[in-house]
């Protein structure tokens, strides 16, 4: 009987991400921000692939763009989060146990800082959001960077907890406390033996190999779409 195959995503895609020689990390937004874009031109690229009675198909250039692309862009998501996590076992293990928590966490609450402060009235907490997002503008991996993201947050977000409370109903302000328990969790944390130099410079390249692989489907939807939709800019 022949074996099971088991291949993963990450097994999938590996070999061309090693070919691509992508040393640096070819991202020029932040980690979490790339990965949701990448879902939503899979998303498009599914939707607008047949023509319908009022537009055209992407289909239409299929010479070019495979009808294999949305399946390959959500494969190549799940590729890139696993050579994530395998890189962050290597450098940053804490972030592995913790990171995926703190960073819904923390998004949760500068969204919720965002829109009680977006009221077209200028307050020091206005300076203070401003400086702490310029402050984080990164993408927010290593758990020192979580921990401090996490303390700062949550500070400004309790000296506002009424009025968070206040403009959303839904927000919830037990958010706060945990954001403060999470970052002394990652600061607690205590640190991983130091991995050798030759494994984290492979799994780095691996990873930033796979972001470059996804960049190019992603634009490649972008290219097609273009032309396609030339005279339906609406859809764009």
């Amino acid at each position: 009987m022949p074996k099971k195959q088991n291949n993963t995503h990450y097994d999938r895609w590996r070999d061309q991400a090693k070919a691509a020689a992508q040393t640096e990390n070819p991202l020029k937004v932040p980690y979490d921000v790339a990965l949701k874009e990448a879902g939503q031109v899979a998303g498009f690229f599914n939707e607008h692939w047949n023509p319908t009675d009022t537009l055209p198909g992407l289909r239409r250039v299929k010479a070019r763009l495979p009808e294999s692309t949305g399946e390959e862009i959500v494969s190549l998501v799940y590729a890139v989060q696993e050579a994530q996590t395998k890189l962050l076992l290597l450098v940053d293990p804490v972030v592995v146990d913790h990171g995926e928590r703190a960073r819904l966490v923390l998004d949760e609450i500068e969204s919720a800082l965002e829109f009680l402060l977006d009221d077209g009235v200028e307050e020091p907490a206005d300076a203070q959001l401003t400086a702490i997002q310029e402050f984080h503008a990164d993408i927010r991996q290593r758990s020192s960077a979580l921990h401090q993201a996490l303390s700062d947050y949550a500070g400004l977000a309790d000296a506002l907890k009424d009025r968070l409370a206040e403009v959303d109903e839904d927000f919830d302000v037990a958010l706060i406390t945990e954001a403060k328990e999470l970052a002394r969790a990652l600061a607690a944390a205590p640190a991983a033996p130091p991995a050798a130099d030759s494994e984290v410079k492979e799994a780095t390249r691996i990873r930033n190999g796979l972001l470059r692989l996804l960049q190019e489907k992603m634009a490649l939807v972008r290219k097609a779409a273009a032309r396609v939709f030339q005279r339906n800019p609406e859809v764009l």
